[in-house]
């Protein structure tokens, strides 16, 4: 089944089923766009000097650069989605990496350089090839400890680029013209940035984005998933005015001489505007945003060229939606189960809007964000003060011992994805019988999973009350279906604080994170006024969702794709304050277990290896 207004939700369109030998086939399971141009015109100042002077700060290094990362606009499948039947055949607009290189002035060796990426997540192989080829060029300057690469999270992009198995099954396999387009882009933004290093200051500001007439309550984002959040602790949700978050931060970058040089925002929203009919390439909401700004600072230049550079990152996405119109039965109008998202008989749930199609909606969200983008830009005055800082370690997320508050220990789960995994959301639904919320599976399936890979006892306690649907962690294959190996890293601006995470982290996941390592770094002497921490989503690797414990209870589809169980979002809690403390003290931390490379393991490499 397809839904023709908007598609389904990435992963949970996946249905794996039994074929003779017990391999797993996936049934997870073009409107042309009207204008000539997928963007309207946009005028504004030139990019030039700007009316004030730095009062204070800490003069920094800093270099921004663009490449292009687009990639097979035929006949390749897209990111996300999942869904087998969404090949490339044009593009709606181009794919850009962002790369933000920030140094201490008087020892440029100590920096560290953000990528914010047109495309579904970031990638372990990608990093680890990026890496490798900024050691030839610049020795001992880019390594895993300062190098962070965040997929905005578009679902319109070129797939077959990851290095694990499950990711790369729609695509039937790698594709490594996908790949290469990809870490070319990048690699070429890092090199603009590092050659276009120059003396400047760093500006933070951050502000709600909401309907300024105060009559649409979700105008840009609203969450897919209120059973789960309402699951939370009542006096926690009591602190919070909504059940998403609606903050931007962003970081404005000017040069010692008064030039804009672009801008860094993060705000958390799902760039699924574009729906999975859509054939076209494109960076969907955060894709737009980013072209709306820079042609208003580039003063109408073509997109990629201009010296002014903005990119619109992910944040705590999780379970946050652009499709803001309420949740209804597509064929019978009628109200969705609250609990389920269930309708009547064969009827599906599913979530529309602002806009009339996909294209519109994708302009509404976009120009939102970059309309709060310019605010806070405009209105960022304050620059930031302090060194640099950085620290990533590589964890064993399947065994991840996390100690409790009372002093019990508790583990994270080798990985597995539960049933409402193949459900969807309110974005749009899955297929065939399955529903969120499952906490008890299903006979049919169950009996279809245990002739393939039942999953052994102790996966399903360590995981309950998830029933487990697909026992990833638990195959032997030389090609590894999911990681058990992550990357965890921050970086610092003096006291701003970014969390690259690996993975889409709900809404009330964010803000536990945010505050725990707020707390840490408050602990060991950061100012607690002075000191804000935002989450960068979708980075370096993916680890599909993080939720809270209360929410994994209900398992919905966020909470069935946390793929190491019920205590993974305090497992990223504990490791993330062990970062911070070792920043805040000034303490280097062991690396950690490398993870694979399948790439040069060659395990993946060329185009559409089979995945069976």
């Amino acid at each position: 089944m397809v839904i023709k207004k908007n598609g389904r939700e990435k992963w949970p369109t996946i249905l794996i089923v039994l074929v003779s030998a017990a391999l797993i086939i996936t049934v997870v399971s073009f409107s042309l766009f009207h204008d000539s141009s997928p963007c309207e015109a946009v005028t504004g100042k030139p990019n030039g000097a700007r009316d004030y002077k730095p009062d204070g700060g800490t003069l920094y290094k800093i270099g921004i650069g663009i490449g292009d990362i687009t990639g097979p606009a035929g006949e390749t499948n897209m990111m996300c989605y999942a869904n087998p039947s969404q090949m490339t055949e044009g593009i709606h607009f181009r794919l850009y990496s962002r790369a933000y290189i920030v140094a201490d002035h008087d020892d440029d060796n100590h920096r560290f350089v953000f990528i914010n990426a047109d495309i579904g997540m970031g990638a372990q192989i990608i990093r680890l090839k990026l890496i490798e080829r900024l050691e030839a060029l610049y020795p001992g300057m880019y390594t895993d400890q300062n190098v962070a690469f965040s997929g905005q999270h578009t679902h319109s992009g070129p797939g077959g680029y990851q290095q694990y198995l499950l990711y790369d099954v729609t695509s039937l396999g790698f594709v490594e013209s996908s790949f290469l387009a990809i870490l070319d882009g990048i690699e070429q933004s890092v090199i603009r940035a590092h050659n276009n290093l120059q003396p400047g200051y760093v500006y933070s500001n951050s502000g709600e984005l909401v309907d300024p007439t105060g009559q649409d309550v979700h105008w840009a984002n609203r969450n897919r998933s209120p059973y789960a959040y309402d699951n939370n602790p009542q006096e926690e949700r009591d602190k919070y005015d909504y059940d998403v978050d609606k903050t931007m931060t962003l970081l404005k970058f000017v040069a010692q001489d008064g030039q804009d040089m672009g801008a860094l925002s993060w705000f958390a929203v799902h760039p699924t505007s574009m729906n999975n009919t859509n054939h076209l390439i494109s960076g969907d909401n955060k894709g737009y945003a980013a072209y709306l700004m820079e042609q208003h600072f580039n003063n109408g230049a073509r997109p990629g060229k201009g010296s002014f550079i903005a990119a619109f990152a992910q944040s705590n996405n999780g379970d946050v939606s652009p499709n803001t119109e309420d949740p209804h039965c597509l064929y019978g109008g009628g109200e969705c189960e609250y609990e389920t998202s269930r309708c009547p008989g064969s009827d599906v749930c599913v979530s529309f809007g602002p806009g009339e199609d996909m294209y519109e909606s994708t302009k509404i969200i976009g120009r939102r964000q970059f309309e709060k983008a310019m605010e806070l830009y405009e209105n960022a005055m304050t620059p930031l003060s302090g060194k640099i800082d950085f620290r990533h370690q590589y964890v064993d997320m399947s065994s991840y011992h996390v100690t409790q508050p009372d002093g019990s220990s508790v583990t994270t789960c080798k990985p597995a994805l539960g049933y409402s995994f193949a459900a969807g959301c309110t974005d749009g639904p899955g297929a065939l019988n399955f529903t969120q919320g499952d906490t008890t599976g299903d006979p049919f399936w169950d009996s279809v999973i245990d002739t393939v890979k039942p999953p052994t006892e102790e996966l399903e306690s360590c995981h309950s009350p998830k029933p487990i649907f697909l026992a990833t962690g638990e195959t032997n294959n030389t090609w590894d279906w999911h990681p058990t190996i992550v990357d965890t890293q921050i970086l610092t601006i003096g006291h701003f604080v970014i969390l690259a995470v690996p993975g889409e982290f709900s809404t009330m996941a964010g803000r536990r994170i945010r505050d725990s390592v707020k707390e840490v770094f408050v602990n060991n002497g950061f100012d607690a006024a002075g000191t804000e921490v935002v989450l960068a989503g979708l980075c370096n690797l993916y680890t599909h969702y993080i939720v809270t414990y209360e929410e994994y209870q209900v398992q919905r589809y966020e909470g069935a794709s946390t793929i190491y169980g019920p205590y993974t979002l305090q497992a990223h809690q504990q490791q993330f304050g062990v970062l911070a403390e070792a920043i805040a003290t000034g303490q280097t931390l062991d690396p950690g277990p490398r993870p694979p490379n399948f790439y040069d393991d060659g395990v993946v490499r060329g185009d559409r290896k089979s995945v069976v």
